[in-house]
């Protein structure tokens, strides 16, 4: 049996793919919840070894579809990359590729298409059966690692995505797709090193890079370690603003707090009376170091909490601000505000002080509401969908799943998210462990 913490506890792997249909319900679905919740998270086979990464798993999706107030499926399946096809015996959809390839970190609706994605190699497109269909590098347009944390602009439908390969080069790429899946530009970005960026924000008007002091490490990687990455003391961190249409590779870039983000929640403008941008607010769930002696996954003794970073364009200064001390990540708001000035939005809040793990809902003002699950719980990140188009922003549901990972129970949870103190409003029984997984999508039934 390995030693490794990450097949142990909340992340220890299911051993099954299983199909369950009618599944048993506490309390009421809303009858308007018809689609999808779709997760994703690393869930190796077989042994690993004593130094197995967290973020090298095998990618499992898990996903549990709503249809008139029913729960009407469950189902899970391996991402079938080449490395997992062979382990499973059986003939890969695919080509084996050189470097890391797994689709373990997210799995996302675009152009009418599902998508499985880890920011260090190229997304695989799913079937919402959970089929593996292949790779999409959209007509050749994605050339290198893409992300992991993909987003659309709500006013102009473009998804934007920063990627960057697991090597030596100090680079990303800043890519751009048009709503329909077409290639529109993109541009490579030049990093003071070769960092690991897992996710980005923007605004209107601007794209937001971290290049923080979490760097490639070379002599690691050649030896065969799966640390491919370390936490870099003296390398001086930086927050750049670079223009969402811009036609070339210019990023302005601002001193930043020595610090590691995973996650942003979101960002948005401040103008004075003119109407000129003065500066730009952006709120991230931030760690003190990352993969300094702990490189296998994140337990450096170092906490998230949620932070605002603040750019003045005038000064070209940056500040920064403790916004809530809770332990948390996994940050989501209503997507309809991203890149612009959001009151609502979700965390999920990590074992702390209460020895449980949970959802905290914010309202603005410093007004919110939580929730936990008990001891020895974990909880994945909550996904807000809207009651309907018309609904204001916050208004509608949260969508969880939890796992007892001394039993093995598992469950959704949905939550009124403006009544989030008051618990679910249904509860729905899962045949089978939903390990610690990273993140997930809603998908509205057509």
């Amino acid at each position: 049996m390995s030693t490794s913490p990450w097949v142990k506890g909340p992340y220890t792997p299911v051993e099954k793919e299983v199909e369950a249909f009618d599944l048993e319900v506490e309390g009421s679905i809303p009858p308007e919840l018809n689609g999808m919740l779709a997760r994703i998270g690393p869930n190796p086979i077989g042994e690993v070894p004593p130094d197995h990464n967290l973020f090298f798993g095998d990618g499992m999706m898990h996903a549990l579809t709503l249809k008139d107030g029913r729960a009407q499926t469950y189902r899970n399946r391996w991402v079938r990359t080449e490395p997992v096809a062979h382990k499973l015996g059986e003939e890969a959809p695919v080509q084996a590729i050189d470097g890391t390839d797994v689709a373990n970190t997210h799995i996302f609706p675009f152009a009418g298409s599902l998508y499985a994605m880890t920011e260090t190699c190229i997304p695989y497109r799913v079937s919402e059966e959970l089929e593996t269909l292949g790779r999409e590098d959209f007509s050749g347009f994605i050339d290198s690692g893409f992300t992991a944390h993909p987003h659309v602009d709500p006013l102009s439908g473009d998804l934007h995505a920063i990627g960057y390969d697991i090597n030596s080069e100090a680079s990303v790429t800043h890519y751009v797709l048009g709503e329909d899946g077409s290639p529109k530009r993109k541009a490579r970005i030049t990093l003071n090193g070769p960092g690991l960026i897992h996710d980005f924000a923007a605004t209107e008007n601007f794209i937001i890079i971290f290049d923080l002091p979490l760097l490639y490490d070379e002599e690691a990687a050649i030896q065969g370690s799966q640390a491919a990455y370390k936490w870099t003391h003296g390398y001086e961190a930086r927050v750049g603003l670079r223009r969402l249409d811009a036609e070339d590779a210019s990023v302005r870039w601002f001193e930043g707090p020595n610090s590691f983000v995973f996650h942003a929640m979101n960002a948005w403008e401040e103008r004075d009376e003119s109407g000129s941008v003065t500066r730009i607010h952006c709120d991230v769930c931030r760690f003190e170091k990352m993969f300094d002696e702990v490189r296998s996954g994140p337990g450096e003794g170092t906490v998230p909490q949620l932070y605002r970073w603040t750019m003045n364009l005038v000064t070209g200064e940056m500040s920064e601000q403790l916004i809530d001390p809770r332990v948390q990540d996994f940050p989501r708001i209503d997507e309809r505000y991203w890149g612009r000035e959001n009151r609502f939005s979700v965390t999920t809040e990590l074992f702390s002080r209460t020895g449980q793990s949970g959802i905290i809902a914010q309202y603005g003002n410093g007004a919110s509401q939580e929730w936990g699950f008990g001891q020895g719980v974990d909880t994945s990140e909550a996904i807000f969908v809207p009651h309907d188009d018309k609904a204001g922003e916050g208004e509608g549901y949260l969508l969880a799943t939890a796992c007892n990972y001394r039993n093995g129970a598992a469950k959704a949870a949905i939550f009124d998210a403006q009544d989030v103190k008051n618990g679910p409003l249904a509860e729905i029984m899962l045949p089978q462990r939903v390990p610690a997984t990273f993140h997930g999508s809603w998908l509205p039934a057509l």
